[in-house]
């Protein structure tokens, strides 16, 4: 099937469900913060088993619900976990959640990550509002994947994460006094962590934290032309620069230690947008 015929099905069984509630900001949230965005009022939760074409989660800390709702007037979807590229899914598919974010009049788009840091100045708990991205995964899910209702085909990666919005979630951070810092992400396709050679490498490349999503996500949020602000969370430090061995396990403990501290962020920024 292509995917814009997917797209409009998808789109089309969600506005039925929530009678074409039309949210203007959505959420993508990682690893174990599926339970950070504050209440919303007049929620719709959606499994995305239900929804036609979807993809099914299989990690761990990755919910698998879509969730419509209202916070201080704005219309906000949250996708409570996401599709990654190591469980088997083509990249071209994971363009697939974006897209219908788009259609159903989603405009800014918040992706959040919990990641390894390679900045030892970004300790576990700390936020690294990111500034750009190194696309590591030696794919793109654009690739044989076009349609003019998609954007164009060649379109500008600079400043791809938006600026003010970055200043806002600084402020948020500063307010709240949470260590924060702009950076550069670099996406791995994962799923097993990174060696300390490969951490080195990325370090000299000039990358600030690592993570195994975020930037496919990116790709197609901005080919869509949408907003798109990017909120790595540091569950614990990479490979070589930790003293200890890293488990997807200390990632779900460390990211229910930070969920707290994403609520106060998205209280803060949800208004702004």
């Amino acid at each position: 099937m292509p995917q814009l015929t997917a797209v409009k099905k998808a789109a089309a069984f969600i506005n039925k469900k929530t009678k074409n509630f039309a949210p203007r900001i959505a959420l993508i949230t990682g690893s174990g913060l599926a339970g950070s965005m504050p209440p919303l009022e007049d929620k719709i939760v959606i499994p995305y088993a239900s929804i036609p074409g979807f993809l099914k989660s299989t990690v761990a800390g990755h919910s698998g619900n879509l969730i419509v709702g209202v916070y201080k007037g704005k219309k906000i979807a949250v996708m409570q976990g996401r599709f990654h590229y190591y469980e088997g899914h083509s990249m071209k598919d994971i363009a697939l959640a974006p897209r219908v974010l788009s259609a159903l009049g989603v405009k800014t788009i918040l992706v959040s990550a919990a990641v390894g840091s390679i900045n030892e100045q970004l300790t576990p708990g700390s936020l690294c509002v990111l500034k750009d991205h190194i696309n590591f995964m030696c794919n793109n899910p654009l690739i044989g994947n076009y349609d003019h209702a998609f954007g164009q085909m060649f379109f500008d990666m600079t400043d791809a994460y938006d600026p003010q919005i970055r200043r806002a979630a600084l402020a948020a951070a500063r307010k709240h006094k949470i260590n924060a810092r702009e950076g550069v992400y670099i996406a791995v396709t994962g799923p097993n962590f990174e060696t300390p050679a490969e951490i080195r490498a990325f370090k000299t490349l000039g990358a600030d934290v690592v993570g195994m999503s975020t930037v496919p996500e990116v790709l197609a949020a901005r080919q869509l032309g949408m907003k798109i602000c990017g909120l790595s969370w540091v569950a614990n430090l990479a490979s070589g620069i930790s003293k200890r061995p890293i488990s997807h396990k200390e990632t779900l403990e460390e990211t229910k230690k930070i969920e707290g501290k994403f609520t106060k962020i998205l209280r803060e920024l949800l208004p702004k947008l």
